[in-house]
């Protein structure tokens, strides 16, 4: 029987209303969440990928993957990053997706840069393992595959998968859906990201066969930020500007994944603007209380800004052992029906940010409210007002 493509991707959005809110680790542990990433730079060594005028693929790949694992670090410290590559090496593409699996990673972002025979071909995509029925995505896929041709004894590697072989492409395709519904929706994040960061064509999330991305056992992406071959786009992702715009954007959307699949915690969205301070242009809790979210400008009243540490439906004992070091020393106040919880006070935007990451060593969930008058604000408001 045949399936179509448009009949696998219903099955998965179905499967993402479904499951996507429930993301569990796929470490030894039981916690949940997304506790490990996964970063791979593409290609390296004696593979250059996609080769510009100026540039190689592997250089941008490997710049963008390491400033992307220091933006996690440095914004999600309790998360732990692991690096498929962190110099200039040659790594067989089933050893990426293994390196992943030992290190119990919950997610894998396999980072790229596109090239094609046209120089005018332009835009981002980001893949994910699956069925293309149309043969539209089978040369992209095919010729990122056929890297394991640098590899000895690839085809007992790869269990008989012929590179240039359209017919075992479509068969490793079909070995790896169990984590599809999870993967579209992290892809259609960083489409989103992509499209709202830069100028460039949004080409969409594709499904592919990449090896790289059946050798992982967890939600997986391949994203693929413009083409080489086109000397406009070139330009851009070879620069410092571009290749920050990419970690940003990937960045923003592992932040609003691991926010959705978790449930609470702080949404973290990175400007352009702020990008080498690695600041926060907004934080909220992932809660339904924005409607006690105050963005009125009636009061000359300047901000403060508190660290929250919990919130709850019922009063919680100030000495509660969730507050770790704060016991004893919490803010307790009343907002709508929720009992919110804060410790340490701060009068500008960045030294909340140093109190936020400072509370983060304990309370890895803890993050910053501005408040103007006793009532909460949006951080957009409260910068504003700061800054009158």
């Amino acid at each position: 029987m045949k399936v179509s493509n448009h009949t696998i991707l219903t099955v998965s959005i179905v499967l993402l209303f479904l499951f996507g809110p429930l993301c569990k680790s796929n470490g030894q542990n039981t916690k949940i969440g997304i506790n490990t990433v996964a970063i791979d730079a593409g290609h390296g060594g004696k593979d250059a990928g996609a080769v510009g005028r100026t540039y190689k693929e592997k250089d941008i790949n490997l710049a963008v993957a390491l400033r992307l694992g220091k933006l996690i670090n440095e914004h999600y410290p309790d998360v732990k990053v692991v690096y498929t590559r962190k110099t200039d090496v040659f790594i067989p593409l089933n050893e990426r997706g293994q390196i992943a699996n030992k290190a119990g990673a919950d997610l894998f972002i396999s980072i790229h840069i596109n090239s094609a025979e046209s120089s005018s071909a332009t835009g981002t995509s980001t893949y994910v393992m699956g069925v293309d029925k149309t043969g539209a995505n089978l040369k992209v896929a095919m010729k990122e595959n056929d890297v394991i041709t640098y590899e000895e004894d690839y085809s007992s590697k790869y269990q008989g998968y012929t590179p240039g072989s359209p017919e075992s492409f479509i068969i490793f395709s079909l070995m790896q859906f169990s984590h599809q519904s999870q993967s579209i929706l992290l892809a259609d994040m960083v489409q989103k990201q992509f499209n709202s960061n830069t100028d460039m064509k949004d080409r969409g999330v594709r499904q592919a066969g990449f090896l790289v991305l059946w050798s992982a056992a967890m939600p997986s992406i391949l994203a693929e930020f413009g083409f080489i071959s086109n000397s406009t786009e070139e330009k851009f992702i070879g620069s410092e500007k571009g290749r920050d715009a990419y970690a940003r954007c990937l960045f923003n959307a592992f932040s609003e994944y691991k926010t959705r699949c978790e449930g609470h915690g702080t949404l973290i969205v990175l400007n352009s603007d702020k990008q080498e301070e690695g600041t926060a242009t907004e934080c909220w809790e992932t809660n339904n209380d924005q409607e006690d979210i105050n963005t009125s400008n009636d009061s000359d009243s300047s901000p403060i800004y508190r660290i929250q540490v919990a919130s709850a439906d019922r009063k919680l004992p100030k000495n509660a052992a969730q507050f770790k070091e704060y016991r004893g020393k919490v803010t307790e106040m009343r907002i709508g029906n929720m009992y919110k919880y804060y410790v340490e006070e701060a009068s500008t935007y960045s030294e909340a940010l140093t109190l936020q990451r400072r509370v983060r060593k304990s309370i890895k969930d803890a993050f910053m409210v501005p408040f103007i008058d006793g009532k909460p604000v949006s951080v957009e408001e409260a910068r504003k007002r700061e800054n009158e």
